[in-house]
Order: C-alpha cells, then structure tokens, then sequence
C-alpha cells in the first residue's frame, strides 16, 4: 500500500492490478511494438560498425578497417566522388596543348591552303603565245621575210565557271575534312584522357585493395601468435597479399600506358607523366535511339561530306560535256617583206574538227562517278547506322549497369559487409568469410568503375559523330 501511495502521489493515479497492466503496455510492449515497425523499415546506408563487448585484437581490426573502408573516397555511397578525381591537368589544357602539336590537325589545315591555291590556278585565263617566224633568210645574200606572232586560244564561258565550281568543291570539302579532324582529334584526346581517368581510380582502389590485404595477414599474423589462428590462414592471406600487389603493379602500368597515349595523340609524347582532374560521371538524361539515329543523320559531317561529293560529281559531268565543245586558238602575225619594202598581216583561227574524239568516254566516265556517288552516300549511312547501333547498345548497357549498381548491388554489398562484420564480432564468421566479401566489395567497386567509363566513352562516340583515329 505505500508503493501505492507512492506512485499516486508521483502519477495521480492509484496502482491496482488493471493500472500495472496498462503500465507495463505502455512502458514496455509499445517500445518493442516501435522497434519492430522500425525493423521494417530499409537500413540507414553504412552505419558506423559498434562493438558493445570486449574487443580482442581482431575485433578492434574490424571496427578501425571499416572505418577506413567508410571514410575513403572510392568506397564511399557518394558515387560522384567514387568517380571523381580533383588534381591534376584538366581535360582543356590537354587540349589546347594538342590543337598547337598535333601534326594530323596541322596536314589538314595545309591542304586547305593547297585547295585554295588549285582554285586559284583553275580560275586563271591561258597564257598567250608569242613566237617569231621568218622566211628566205639568207638566200643569195639577202633577207627575205620575218616578223612577230601572237596567238591565244580562247576557253568558252561555261568551261571556265565549271572549272571554278569543282575547284570551289575541293576548297569546302578540305574545310570539312578539317573540321572533321578537330572532332576526330577531340574525340581520340577525349576518349584517352577518360581512359586514364579510369587507370588512376583502378590504381587507387587495387592500392585500398593491397591495404586490406596487408592488414589481415598482420591480424592474422598476431593471432597466430596467440594461438587463436592457424598457419593456413597466415599463408592464405599471404597469397592474397601477393595477389594483390600483383593487381596493384597492372593497374600502375597500364595508368602509364594510358598516359602515354594520350601525350601520343596530345602530340607531345616525351611530356613526363602528371595526375589529370575529370570525372566519369555523367548525370545527363538517357537517350533513346529513335531521337539519337535522327539526331546523328542530320548533323553527321561524314554524311555532309558525302553529299557535297555528289554536287562535286555532277559539276564534273558538266564539265565532261562541255568539253565536247573545243577551243579556238587564234592567231595575229606582222611579216616584213623586205625585198618588197611592204608590212603583210596574216590573221589565223584554229578550230579542232570534233569527228572521233568527242569525249564520249569522259562524260561516261563522269556519270559513272555520279552514280557512284550517291550509292557512296546510301553505303555510307548503313554503315553509320550499323556502328551507331554497337555503341549505343554499349552506352544502353552501361547506364542500365550504373543504375542497377547504385540502386542495389553497391549498397547491398555494403550492408552485407556490414553483416559479415557484426557477425564476426561475435564468433559466426571467419577472416576468410571477411576477406571474400571485402574482395567482392571491390570487385563491385571496378565493375561500377568500368560502366562509368564505358558510358563516358561512348557518349564522347555518339556526340562526337563516331569520328575517331586522328593518327590513322
């Protein structure tokens, strides 16, 4: 009775056996009620690992590498910074170091001014032709004729303004081949420069990978030495070690070789190796086909190119025909006759008779080139569609890839991690069972890592026009 009174006094309420029992719902079934709908719910992303019993050496391992593991940028749920790097040349730098060095961009531009000066020589007149002539020179002693002739042969019209069209034709077809050559030069840079992109975050996480590797064959090491591991997971551990270190020296090698390209392509190959700062992520809408095929017939130089080729055929048909039409040359010439102390004009005109040769087999020639042509174009589109379609099915793969690995497998992998680790905190897991779900971790890490740079590539393929080997 005077607990009764007590919690009276504290609550207002008289305890009887009916107040305990709404006591004990309200004080202990209604956490637990919480608790559960609270199970219910997803798991917060990667809470810190908590031991609440004494730790022995490994367990104090787990927490402190988890740690690690949470705090490094690669394997952090932030995926912009998983594939992000931050010091280093940036992609423009690299780039207007190669518009100044690269030779292929430099032979274009050359065969632009080449085109120029052929327009130039194709709009010229023919020269004409001066020559003397003479007669009964030196005969008994005395002078007979001589005088100066001028001739000119004379090109109609019509041959002359075709000729300035087809060179015209060659002119804006050099200027596209340049452009054309910047795209290719800037996709091939680009292309590598995602590339090396990749190599240095492969090095980073192969580098985390080594740590991890290292770290429990130490653990495993200590153990041993306290009689709470065996030899075999020593030498486990240390093959993984090997393994590691051997995945870690092919990530650093092939981070070479991928620099090395791209100075190839940059035109500056004996530039020493330096970090770049990019990003692989790509956060733009996704594409359908439909729009992008549209999009790529109607904007595609290589497909410009094509068409200006077959405006070009049909001006040299033209110009076939028009060449069944000869040149005149005429000719004005002043002979003095000196016996007759008399000046004698002669006036010339030189007109081909065009009986057999009437450049029959030219203008076939010529038609043929126009037919040609457009079945060049035809060619060409199917070949662009076929090429078009490769790559988007890579770029379709590799974002659905991206999503499925943010939206599930990372984070799954992740709280699995988490799992393994509770569980091995308390005696239901091994190193080794550790170990393969940390490695499956990282594999997890490079496939992401890969799809990023898969998607990046492809999407510098498809806005690029599918132009690419500036050094081909």
């Amino acid at each position: 009775m005077k607990i009764n009174k007590v919690l009276y006094r504290l609550f207002g309420i008289f305890v009887t056996k009916n107040n305990l029992l709404y006591f004990f719902t309200i004080f202990f079934a209604l956490p637990i009620f919480v608790q559960a709908q609270t199970a219910m719910l997803p798991p917060p992303p990667m809470p810190p690992f908590q031991h609440t019993a004494p730790r022995s050496a490994g367990q104090k391992y787990i927490e402190e590498v988890w740690s690690e593991l949470e705090n490094a940028t690669f394997a952090t749920p932030t995926f912009e910074e998983l594939g992000t790097l931050h010091e280093g040349y940036s992609f423009e730098e690299i780039w207007e170091l190669a518009r100044k060095s690269n030779p292929s961009l430099r032979k274009k531009a050359n065969l632009i001014t080449a085109a120029r000066g052929q327009k130039t020589q194709k709009s010229l007149y023919p020269n004409p032709t001066l020559f003397y002539a003479g007669d009964n020179l030196g005969v008994n002693d005395k002078i007979g004729k001589h005088g100066l002739a001028i001739s000119q042969e004379i090109v109609p019209a019509k041959k002359k303004k075709l000729d300035r069209a087809i060179a015209s034709f060659d002119v804006i077809a050099a200027q596209k081949e340049y452009s054309m050559e910047c795209v290719k030069l800037h996709n091939d840079l680009h292309i590598a420069y995602n590339e090396l992109i990749h190599a240095i975050l492969i090095c980073k996480v192969e580098q985390f990978a080594q740590d991890i590797s290292n770290d429990l064959l130490q653990v495993a090491k200590t153990l041993q030495a306290a009689g709470k591991s065996n030899s075999i997971d020593v030498l486990q551990f240390q093959t993984m070690l090997f393994s590691s270190a051997l995945n870690l020296k092919q990530a650093e090698n092939n981070r070479l070789a991928k620099w090395q390209n791209l100075v190839s392509i940059a035109g500056i190959p004996d530039l020493p190796y330096q970090p770049v700062r990019g990003s692989l992520i790509d956060r733009t809408p996704r594409r359908d086909w439909k729009t992008t095929w549209t999009q790529f017939q109607h904007t595609s130089p290589q497909l410009e190119l094509a068409n200006l080729k077959i405006t070009q055929a049909r001006s040299q048909l033209a110009r076939a025909k028009a060449d069944r039409t000869s040149n005149v040359v005429a000719t004005f010439s002043m002979a003095r006759d000196i016996p007759a102390k008399k000046t004698v004009p002669f006036v010339g005109i030189l007109l081909p008779l065009n009986i057999y040769d009437r450049n029959q087999g030219n203008i076939a020639k010529a038609g043929a080139e126009v037919a040609v042509t457009n079945r060049e174009v035809e060619r060409l589109t199917l070949s662009l569609q076929k090429r078009l379609a490769e790559v988007f099915y890579r770029y379709d793969n590799a974002c659905e890839l991206i999503r499925v690995y943010e939206k599930n497998i990372i984070p799954d992998s992740f709280e699995a991690l988490r799992k393994i680790g509770e569980n091995y905190s308390d005696g239901k897991m091994t190193y080794l069972e550790l170990y393969a779900q940390r490695k499956f971790v990282i594999n997890t890490l490079l496939q992401y890592i890969d799809a990023l740079k898969t998607k990046a590539i492809t999407t510098i393929q498809i806005d690029g026009m599918l132009l690419e080997g500036t050094l081909d």
